[in-house]
């Protein structure tokens, strides 16, 4: 079989495309996205053949298609991008959704329209490389490989096998592209018996498919592979589906019966704060949190965080959480399940199979460094260099709130006391600590908050705190857990759902991640001395509700990630990760052949062969240069080669070859024949003549798929 070029190849490239796009469809929800991908499939398709039918240049209507395939991904992200900051901006922002969607996201995931985008964006990069193999550089059969990769990302993705049936849209489509790319050589015109000459070819094929299929089939049981996702069983993990630890905030606020959460014991018999989640995302909206890479071992390793070692035995309440209370920052955890963490926020995390239950009546013990800097180390501590900019985000605040900090710091000269001061503002009498705020700390109820209302409970105060030190240059994020709690007669402390609290960590140089609280309403018993420290306005000194409440671990299930749908995975960024993983590996396969071309041309010319090896390799080498080149060798003798290929060769080329040949019959004919010293010179002076003669695309050939290296070629 040899290639054939014809108008109709683009639109089966689109097909195939289409068709290799199914196996998406266990990780996506709905069956409407793969009619979304139509355009950017067809539009590219019809603009190849209306070219091919007008005979334009192979790389022209590639370029035409480039243009077409990225005028139509415009359209359609624009389509659905939120307005403002232009179009690139639109489209950035649109493509940080749709992986934000992916490394949070439990598959089957529902269509947003970032995912959408991103979806778009993978069919339109398949059908440009599967289009330049076809079309531009003649290899069909190497379009399996990215017509595999859709079904590649899912089956890593999916905890199970996926089966044969979604292999199988994307056999066929690879099989329309070498159909339609494969035409018979006209040799074969001349054969006697032409049905018979195709019945031979059919069964060899039919022949060659069924052996291998049995021979993966027997490989798949006879190596062993292991268990699938093994990294779920040790390692990282992750994306793990993790509720949002402020969506319960106004129902445990206004929960009228307080509820036991949990009771511990502390080894210092002190009350401690007992912290679940951090939240470092400040977005307009307020504080979230961030994808999280999840680890199972390494807690003791992960912190250096300074301060003295604490260690509580707990025991909790009925309560389902996916989060574990700890004093920060935790070493060691004892409990029953299987617990992760995160190294950036050092939150842990439950990664069972019914992970949200494993905090039911769950007795456990854990060792903490707490931090024990005083108000006069934090006076004059710098700030930090923090690992992540996402500490250091000022969301889009009214510039009179800029203002207002700089009036607040004023007299401080350190980082420290800039915070200290920011707190004892906060505490002071100007603010009321109320329950009628609005439920959610977002930009403009912060605007509020500083500067008109000043009143609100405790996500208020410690959002306010990050965004001013935020503006003065320390990192800075929010926790979320529980106040120390109510010390019973036996020397044990109960916690309770309206313990719940919010309170904000800033990062000092040689101090770490220091907790303050700005909480007017809160006493700050079970915080380092700072955070404790009296206020000489006076305020509230109690809760509306007995004591101060924000987002205690969800107290209804949250979504629980199905076994086998991708709930656990290998890092929050799994999918994301597996794309650039394939892709990379399909730019390294794309360079063997070029490796290999390279290794083969050294061999040959290697130097310390005899003299009649080192001609006779580089004569193959010359031959070789001919086939990657597509030039026609000359079947003539060596010393004539050169005048049957000058119409092939430009001059400089000409000459190299001429010299060449030259040499070889010496080395043969000559009575003191050749020493060979100059072929290695002559070959490449040969290759570089033919290189600068070559079109691009001829160029492009001849190094990633030498047509040397394949049998019968030469």
């Amino acid at each position: 079989m040899r290639y054939v070029h014809h108008p109709f190849s683009g639109a089966a490239a689109a097909a195939a495309v289409w068709l290799a796009l199914i196996p998406l469809s266990t990780l996506v929800t709905g069956a409407d996205w793969l009619l979304q991908v139509l355009p950017v499939l067809l539009v590219p398709a019809t603009v190849g053949l209306a070219l091919g039918l007008l005979r334009a240049p192979r790389l022209a209507t590639l370029t035409a298609q480039l243009v077409a395939v990225g005028a139509v991904l415009v359209w359609r992200g624009l389509a659905v991008a939120d307005p403002g900051g232009g179009w690139l901006t639109a489209l950035r922002r649109l493509t940080a959704d749709g992986v934000a969607a992916i490394r949070a996201g439990v598959p089957p995931m529902a269509l947003t329209p970032g995912l959408g985008w991103l979806v778009l964006l993978l069919a339109g990069v398949l059908l440009i490389v599967v289009s330049l193999l076809v079309d531009t550089l003649e290899q069909p059969g190497w379009s399996v490989v990215p017509l595999a990769l859709p079904y590649g990302i899912a089956a890593i993705t999916q905890v199970d096998d996926l089966g044969v049936a979604l292999l199988l849209p994307v056999v066929a489509g690879y099989l329309l592209v070498l159909f339609s790319s494969a035409g018979t050589p006209a040799a074969t015109g001349a054969v006697s018996r032409r049905a018979a000459f195709e019945g031979s070819r059919l069964a060899t094929v039919t022949a060659l498919g069924a052996g291998a299929v049995a021979l993966s089939l027997v490989l798949a049981l006879v190596i062993p592979l292991g268990e699938k996702h093994p990294w779920t069983q040790g390692g990282p993990d992750g994306p793990i589906q993790l509720t949002d630890p402020t969506v319960h905030l106004e129902e445990d606020l206004r929960r009228p019966k307080d509820t036991r959460v949990l009771t511990y014991v502390s080894d210092d018999g002190e009350p401690h704060y007992l912290r679940t989640v951090a939240l470092s995302d400040f977005s307009d909206d307020g504080l979230r949190l961030v994808p999280m890479q999840l680890n199972r071992f390494g807690l003791d390793r992960a912190s250096s965080q300074p301060g003295r070692e604490v260690t509580l035995d707990v025991t909790m309440g009925p309560i389902r959480s996916e989060y574990l209370p700890a004093a920060f920052t935790p070493r060691r955890i004892d409990a029953a399940g299987e617990w992760l963490f995160d190294p950036a926020t050092l939150t842990l995390v439950a990664s069972g199979a019914d992970r949200t239950a494993q905090t039911i009546n769950l007795d456990y013990s854990v060792t903490s460094v707490v931090p024990t800097a005083d108000r006069d180390e934090i006076a004059t501590a710098a700030a930090g260099a923090v690992d992540d900019p996402v500490y250091l985000t000022v969301p889009s605040l009214s510039p009179e709130v800029t203002a207002l900090t700089n009036e607040v710091v004023a007299g401080a000269t350190t980082a420290g006391g800039k915070a200290l001061a920011i707190q004892d503002f906060l505490r002071s009498d100007e603010f009321t600590y109320t329950l009628t705020a609005p439920t959610v700390a977002a930009n403009s109820v912060l605007d509020a908050f500083l500067l008109e209302d000043r009143s609100g409970y405790c996500i208020h105060f410690a959002a306010a705190m990050v965004a001013m030190a935020r503006m003065e240059g320390i990192g800075a994020r929010m926790a979320i857990g529980f106040t120390g709690g109510t010390q019973l007669e036996d020397g044990s402390f109960e916690v309770s759902s309206h313990d719940a609290h919010a309170w904000p960590e800033l990062y000092f140089d040689s101090l770490g991640w220091i907790p303050f609280e700005p909480t007017p309403a809160v006493d700050g018993a079970g915080m380092p001395d700072p955070t404790a420290t009296p206020t000489t306005t006076g305020g509230p000194s109690a809760s509306p509700t007995g004591s101060e409440t924000t987002t205690a671990p969800p107290t209804t299930a949250s979504p629980t990630p199905t076994p086998g749908t991708g709930g656990q995975g290998g890092g929050s960024a799994r999918i994301a990760l597996t794309i650039l993983a394939v892709l990379l590996g399909i730019a390294v396969l794309g360079c063997v052949p070029a490796v290999v071309r390279v290794a083969v041309r050294l061999r040959r010319l290697r130097p310390g062969q005899s003299a009649e090896a080192a001609i006779d390799g580089a004569w193959t080498e010359a031959g070789a240069l001919f086939a990657d080149y597509a030039l026609a060798w000359p079947s003539v003798s060596p010393g004539r080669a050169a005048a049957a290929a000058v119409t092939q060769l430009p001059p400089q080329g000409a000459a190299a070859f001429a010299a060449l040949g030259s040499t070889l019959e010496r080395s043969r004919f000559a009575r003191d024949g050749d020493a060979g010293t100059q072929v290695t010179a002559q070959v490449t002076a040969l290759r570089h003549a033919i290189d600068r003669a070559a079109t691009p695309a001829q160029r492009l050939r001849a190094r990633f798929l030498p047509r040397s290296l394949w049998p019968g070629r030469r």
